[in-house]
This record gives C-alpha cells, sequence and structure tokens, in this order.
C-alpha cells in the first residue's frame, strides 16, 4: 500500500489538538481543504502535494520531513496564511518544480493573504510566477513587504539582468523599490488594491528607462536613479558608465581606459550621446524693419548624434548683433539646451545668417509752405514745415545738402525750414535749396524746392518823420531799415540850405543827428530815397528834436 494520504472532494479536517500529525505523504485533490485554526497546531508530514482548487489554511504551521516546500501543482490550489497582526510575518515554505518560497510580513492593522502559483513558460524567467492576493473584506488599502525565494537551477543560463517583475494585463512591469540578491529579491511596501491575485516572477528585464545605457535593474543595484540619465556609477570619472566598460572589456577604474572606436579622444558613448551636425540650420532673409523675429528663427534644432539618432535640441538665439534697420549680414549665435543625459564633445557651432533686405528709399519730401516775408530786423523766419512720405519708416534725418544753390541762408531744425541768415541777399526774391532725406537704411533722397521772399513794396514803405537823438535808447537814429533787401538803394539828408549831412548806400546805416561828428541843432530837415532796382524816388521832411 503506497505510503500517502488522498484527501478528496469537500473534505476540511480542523485539527484542534497540540501534536504534530500524519507521519506519511499528503496529497490534496479537487476543493480538499485543511485549516490548521489551532495556535499549536503542527502539520507535519514528509511532503504535501496540492491539485486542483485544494487549499491549506495557515500554511506556515506545515512542517514537512523529507521535502522542504508544499508543491502547488494546480494554478488554482492555494496556500492561506493566519490573521497576520502589524509587523508578524509568516514565512510559506512553496514551490512548482523546485522550491519557491515567500515571506510576507502585514503592514496593515491586520491582514490575511493567499498564496498560489503556476508555470510559466518564457526563456528569460523563473519557470513559474507566484500569486498573491489580500483576503481582508475591508474596502482599505492592504500593504506588506514581500520576500521571495528560489532556487539557482530554476534560473535561465544567461540571467544577468534578472529582475522582479508584477503582471500588469498582458505586460510584466519592474517593481522599482526591489532590493534584489543573488537567490532572493525584497519588495517593501507593497500594495494590494483589490482582491485580485497580483502575478510576480523573476525575468530578464533590460530596460533602460533613462536611456544612459545602463539597465534599469542594474542601477537599482548600483543605488543610482535609473529615471536620471545623469545619475550613474562612474568610478574613474570618464563619463562612460561602469556597466559599459566591464561589457567593453576597458577598465572602470582609468580614467583613460574606454573605448575610442576613431580614436578622436572621445569616448565612444559621450560620442554617441553629442550631437555631431544640425540638420535645419540654414541663412534667413527678412525685410527691413522686420521685427517678428523669433517667428523665422527655429526654436528648436534636429541634431544628429554620434549614434546617428536623430532629436530635437531647443535652441536660445542671441540677437543682440542684429540691426533690423539696416540692410547686412549679421551672425545669430544660438545656444542649445542639452537634455539630461546628452553631452557637447564636439562643440558644433549652432550659428546661422540672417541677412536683412535693403529697405526701398522715401518716396518724396513735402514743403507745407514756400513763400514768406523778408524781416527787416534780420531774425530767423519759420517757412514751412518738411514732411517726408515713406511707407516704410518714420524716421528720417532732413538736411540742407551742404552749400549747394542758395542753403547758405537756410537752416533745418526737427523738420522746420527757416530763414536763418543775416546776410541780406538784396535783390533776390526767388531762392534755391536742395533738401535731402536719409533713412535708417542708408538710403537718400534728394529734393529741390524753391523759396519765395516777399519784400515790402518801396512805396509802402512806411519812413518815419521824427526821431529824437538824446540818447535815450529810444528813437535815437533815422533810417529805413525795409530797403535792404533791394539793390541800389540811397538814403540822403539835407538842411533847409541844402547841405547833405547824412549819405550811404547801406540800407542798414542810420543817421544819428550829426554831421562830422557835431550835433546838429533841432529842426526840419529833408531826406530822399533812390532805389536803383526799381527805379523809384522817394522825398520826404524830417524832424530832429532833442527832449
Amino acid at each position: 500500500m503506497k505510503n500517502y494520504f488522498k484527501l478528496f472532494l469537500t473534505l476540511t479536517i480542523l485539527f484542534f489538538i497540540t501534536a504534530d500529525l500524519f507521519s506519511q505523504s499528503l496529497t490534496l485533490v479537487s476543493d480538499a481543504k485543511i485549516s490548521l485554526k489551532q495556535e499549536d497546531v503542527i502539520l507535519s508530514a514528509p511532503s504535501i502535494k496540492l491539485f486542483d482548487t485544494s487549499q491549506i489554511i495557515q500554511a506556515e504551521k506545515v512542517r514537512l520531513t523529507q521535502s522542504d516546500f508544499i508543491q502547488l501543482l494546480s494554478a488554482n490550489a492555494s496556500l492561506r496564511t493566519r490573521v497576520l497582526k502589524n509587523g508578524e510575518k509568516a514565512h510559506i515554505q512553496v514551490g512548482i518544480g523546485s522550491k519557491a518560497d515567500i515571506v510576507i510580513i502585514n503592514r496593515s492593522a491586520s491582514g490575511a493573504y493567499s498564496i498560489g502559483m503556476d508555470r510559466l513558460n518564457d526563456s528569460e524567467s523563473l519557470p513559474f510566477l507566484w500569486k498573491i492576493s489580500s483576503l481582508n473584506s475591508n474596502m482599505s488599502v492592504d500593504m506588506v513587504d514581500l520576500q521571495f525565494f528560489w532556487d539557482k537551477d530554476a534560473e535561465p543560463l544567461d540571467f544577468q539582468l534578472k529582475s522582479l517583475m508584477k503582471r500588469e494585463g498582458e505586460d510584466w512591469m519592474m517593481e522599482y523599490d526591489q532590493e534584489i540578491q543573488d537567490t532572493d529579491v525584497q519588495l517593501r511596501r507593497f500594495s494590494f488594491i483589490d482582491s485580485k491575485p497580483t502575478a510576480f516572477t523573476i525575468a530578464t528585464n533590460r530596460l533602460d528607462s533613462d536611456e544612459d545605457g545602463v539597465p534599469d535593474i542594474i542601477e537599482i543595484r548600483e543605488g543610482t536613479d535609473p529615471k536620471d540619465p545623469t545619475d550613474y556609477l562612474d568610478t574613474d570619472g570618464d563619463k562612460v558608465p561602469d556597466y559599459i566598460e566591464n561589457i567593453q572589456n576597458t577598465n572602470p577604474l582609468d580614467p583613460i581606459s574606454y573605448l575610442d572606436s576613431n580614436q578622436d579622444g572621445v569616448p565612444d558613448y559621450v560620442r554617441d550621446r553629442s550631437p555631431i551636425m544640425f540638420i535645419n540650420l540654414s541663412n534667413v532673409q527678412i525685410p527691413w524693419g522686420f521685427s517678428s523675429i523669433d517667428t523665422v528663427l527655429p526654436d528648436s534644432l534636429i541634431a544628429v548624434l554620434g549614434s546617428g539618432k536623430i532629436i530635437n535640441m531647443n535652441i536660445i538665439w542671441d540677437k543682440s548683433n542684429l540691426d533690423i534697420f539696416k540692410r547686412g549680414i549679421y551672425d545669430v549665435s544660438g545656444s542649445f539646451e542639452l537634455s539630461p543625459g546628452l553631452f557637447d564633445a564636439y562643440q558644433i557651432p549652432s550659428n546661422m545668417q540672417m541677412e536683412v533686405l535693403p529697405k526701398p528709399a522715401p518716396e518724396d519730401i513735402r514743403l507745407s509752405n514756400n513763400v514768406f516775408d523778408a524781416e527787416k530786423s534780420g531774425n530767423e523766419v519759420v517757412i514751412g514745415s518738411l514732411t517726408v512720405l515713406d511707407p516704410f519708416d518714420n524716421q528720417h534725418n532732413i538736411q540742407l545738402s551742404g552749400l549747394a544753390f542758395d542753403n547758405v541762408y537756410f537752416e533745418i531744425r526737427d523738420g522746420v525750414l527757416f530763414w536763418s541768415s543775416e546776410y541780406r541777399a538784396d535783390g533776390q526774391t526767388r531762392f534755391r535749396i536742395l533738401i535731402s532725406v536719409h533713412d535708417r537704411d542708408g538710403n537718400v533722397l534728394e529734393k529741390e524746392f524753391t523759396i519765395i521772399r516777399n519784400r515790402m513794396s518801396v512805396s509802402d514803405i512806411e519812413i518815419v518823420n521824427t526821431f529824437t537823438p538824446n540818447g535815450d535808447g529810444m528813437n535815437d537814429t533815422w533810417g529805413v531799415r525795409e530797403l535792404r533787401f533791394y539793390t541800389g538803394v540811397t538814403l540822403q539828408v539835407f538842411e533847409r540850405s541844402g547841405k547833405r549831412v547824412f549819405y550811404t548806400q547801406n540800407p542798414d546805416d542810420r543817421w544819428d543827428g550829426t554831421f562830422n561828428n557835431i550835433e546838429l541843432p533841432i529842426g526840419t530837415y529833408y531826406w530822399t530815397v533812390e532805389v536803383e532796382e526799381t527805379g523809384e524816388i522817394r522825398r520826404g521832411m524830417l524832424n530832429l528834436l532833442r527832449k
């Protein structure tokens, strides 16, 4: 007779005695269930096998005398722990084909847990998986620390990148909080969010989340951040991860020992992560005065890395050298932002040329008025305002074109044309001037204008008949300055006797009531004005008074 018991159907064995039970191997089939509820009960047997949906409750009380694990030979068979208080643990000796123990430490107020196993057909993982679920009926999240063990013989041949993986749908995802050793792994503070079993296995994991060339599981073992491409173990400081150097058979302790295939002095690892050229750097033309520069400059560069990978790199342009109001070709320099994990080993220039196209010249310049009245005092006279017609700009420099024509008599200030000369320009009523307009792009527009000066007619000039040369500063002299704008002017003053006491051909000269530096007596004198330009002669009396 074979040396084992078989429990069938729904048979439930409840033990309430304090002795070890069974001395023969035990096999559970169908939905058989063993519940070890008594605190000090221990189930002792050479070996235990579970098939179908059979269960052992409080399986941590099982002691095997010949086998070293309970064999779960069905995907639906399970082992259940007792209700664990916070901080209590249950060590379950379990396996499927080989030993695969699990330790559960409860981190919730209290909780019981179910353990199952199933076979896994994957050449890069252990040939089995664990299934763990919470048996708590409340809606709270249950938290545990888990520790898994397995036999070295169960591992695939190449298992350097082994990692604890959790199944999510059809995919296996790595647990980042794991602490993995040779044949065991710990997962702290794992939370069950529902009662569905969570499947775990140990599998090869080549995932490199930060793309630094070091698999995540290696970074976890080395204590670096698997999600930070700048954080990896680099003992010799040559920027090449120790993991890469070990693969490339270089010395991770020697900063000048690294793989340099093209012998350019840059490690292959750094070269592969450095820009070696930019694709979308091309010269740009912009209209004169175009202010929306950022719309024509790329906000990112398409870079080719040494590995051949094409990436986008954000760039900031220095436009301080650019003058949009002056035609020409300008160098615009850019500084690109290196993403974490990239290098700038070759310092490839990220400059481009921007050409400011020529501005059209101003179309016209206009003068609001070109006629003015002569001012006998010789003071400056406002003539008119100048306006530049230019659809492209409103800033111009308006000036007289040197000494051309009659420019010497005029002045331009703040866009206004003045007569500003003390010269009489006698006999002249029409003046030609040449005005130039300079825009900010260096264009020059010149235009000739005719300016007309109105003179009071000789017959309309009011000539005073009385003056008082007494030195009080008021009406001390006599003259006719209005005649200064005529040519061939002669002014004379005579005594009653006909003696000439004053003579001048300069209308700016004035008589002070003396003759040969001798004051003349008060009385009536006679004057004559002759204007050769017009042929006019005027005569009149002049009273000399001294008050």
